[in-house]
């Protein structure tokens, strides 16, 4: 019985059987090459170097064309870092301490406190972020946040100075305990409520655009 030969002709590919040829070991490098070789079995899990480049042909044919564009950028990769090691290196020239940055001596420790620097120091402020407390900067607005720390820094300290006798402004303000009201008086003729007073207060809604203790000054409109 004769045998037909196939109707079909076989075209014999030419594929990278050996393993990448690297200069290195692959020990010394790390990984393991032997692996990537021609004539990949369809199935392999493994990672294939550029294998994402290649599509549409056969598993094998796709492996084998990213293998050799694989070995052919490590090729360009050595010779690359071959140039940079013959590359002369420029000494560095110190820099002279005639064009050295100025640097502005301290006249306090580094962590001294804003509240303990003077009103004209630079640092005598908060920066931003910081969610303490604040003397005096409820009513300054519309400025940065170091600015207005910086302005309520300073208005306190004046205070402060005013009030223990170091800055002396006309005549020194004595400190005097205020007047309480007597037993079953509310509304009082010299002073006002105190802020989240929740009792009625005469014609309160008409009036606007001072604090909650100056409103309630003699809210009930008697002759002084």
């Amino acid at each position: 019985m004769n045998s037909q030969k196939a109707p079909y002709k076989v075209i014999q590919e030419a594929k990278f059987m050996e393993p990448l040829a690297r200069s290195k070991p692959a020990q010394e490098e790390g990984w393991n090459n032997t692996k990537l070789k021609g004539s990949m079995v369809p199935g392999y899990t493994g990672y294939v170097p550029k294998g994402q480049h290649f599509f549409g042909q056969r598993y094998a044919q796709a492996c084998d064309n990213a293998l050799k564009s694989f070995e052919a950028d490590l090729v360009v990769k050595e010779k690359d870092e071959e140039t940079l090691r013959m590359i002369p290196r420029r000494p560095l020239t110190p820099v002279s301490k005639a064009n050295a940055y100025p640097v502005k001596p301290r006249d306090f420790a580094y962590g001294t406190s804003p509240y303990r620097l003077p009103n004209e120091h630079d640092e005598k402020y908060f920066v931003s972020g910081y969610t303490g407390f604040v003397p005096q900067a409820r009513q300054l607005l519309a400025k940065s946040y170091p600015v207005i720390t910086h302005e309520a820094l300073s208005i306190h300290q004046d205070v402060q100075d005013r009030v223990r006798g170091r800055k002396s402004l006309g005549t020194p303000t004595k400190l005097t305990r205020a007047k309480t009201a007597p037993p079953g008086v509310i509304y009082t003729r010299q002073s006002g409520l105190i802020p989240n007073y929740t009792g009625h207060v005469p014609a309160m809604k008409f009036k606007y655009g001072r604090t909650y203790g100056a409103t309630t000054v003699n809210a009930l409109n008697q002759s002084i």
